[in-house]
């Protein structure tokens, strides 16, 4: 088990969500369409915070242990900077923390969008009541549909983009644990534009869905619990194709991107992966040669 991984995600999935909580219940208001205002009353930007932080860090951190233990085993096979290593890598952290993260949306997104200022316990009791165990993974596999490639594009642009930094920016012979706070943020800047545009208008319909139950939504749009189709049929009627390809995409990044920075600057120096490639391709490759 990678301990030194396990610590560092769980610093940066805390010190992110803390800080950037408010644009993330923004988003989510936007996304939803039930309030398009930024002007809250003070306690509702950091609605449902309890329940973010509480699973946020577990799932962050099985996201990234498995993300880098999937990577080391199949460097061997594809190497460390291959586009297949980061699709199947990408994919297995996305299928392994996914238990973790469709919870907490649901239960941290009815907390933002509620303004009667209900408990994350009674919220609990009340989906449980009503829904069952099934109401905690609403949007399950729309969810799977969404985060699949949006990890798959993240991975593969943030990596890339640090494999640019350090050939172009870096002395000779340096490795990813050679990048400074400031070059990790580039990279994490162009993984999360990439992915978080690519995949916006899934996203607000796996959103739309998770929270499709809720009374908030009932009392504007209750053809939505019909399924995720209806969900995106209404959307597009709502603001047209394009908007809807777009719709809430600023305010995404503006949470996405400075919580995205801080928790891989925080898990990448706290516990930077190394240049796989650089310090064990020429094992890997002698190896072969002596065998072949």
């Amino acid at each position: 088990m990678d301990f030194e991984t396990i610590l560092a995600s769980v610093a940066g999935a805390v010190g992110s969500k803390i800080v950037f909580h408010p644009l993330d219940t923004i988003r989510t208001l936007q996304q939803t369409s039930t309030n398009f205002s930024y002007r809250l009353p003070l306690r509702r930007y950091w609605s449902g915070l309890g329940a973010s932080v509480a699973l946020t860090t577990p799932a962050f951190t099985t996201y990234m242990v498995a993300y880098r233990q999937s990577k080391r085993e199949l460097t061997p096979y594809f190497g460390s900077d291959s586009m297949t290593n980061y699709i199947i890598s990408g994919t297995n952290a996305e299928l392994a923390s996914s238990f973790i993260w469709t919870p907490m949306e649901v239960v941290k997104g009815r907390m933002q969008i509620s303004k009667s200022g209900t408990s994350t316990f009674k919220l609990l009791k009340s989906i449980y009541a009503t829904e069952g165990i099934k109401g905690f993974f609403r949007g399950y596999w729309i969810g799977i549909a969404v985060f699949v490639p949006h990890s798959i594009v993240w991975w593969a642009t943030y990596e890339k983009a640090k494999t640019f930094l350090v050939n172009n920016m870096l002395p000779p012979n340096s490795t990813y644990a050679d990048l400074s706070p400031g070059l990790i943020a580039c990279a994490s800047v162009v993984g999360t534009v990439s992915a978080a545009t690519a995949a916006n208008f899934l996203d607000v319909v796996k959103t739309r869905q998770q929270l499709a139950v809720s009374d908030e939504i009932k009392n504007i749009r209750p053809d939505d619990a019909k399924g995720v189709i209806t969900v995106a049929k209404n959307l597009i009627k709502e603001v047209g194709l394009f908007r809807a390809m777009v719709k809430g995409l600023h305010i995404r990044l503006m949470h996405a991107l400075p919580s995205g920075v801080l928790s891989m600057v925080i898990v990448e120096t706290l516990n930077p992966d190394i240049n796989i490639k650089s310090s064990e391709g020429k094992e890997f490759e002698e190896e072969e040669q002596i065998l072949g």
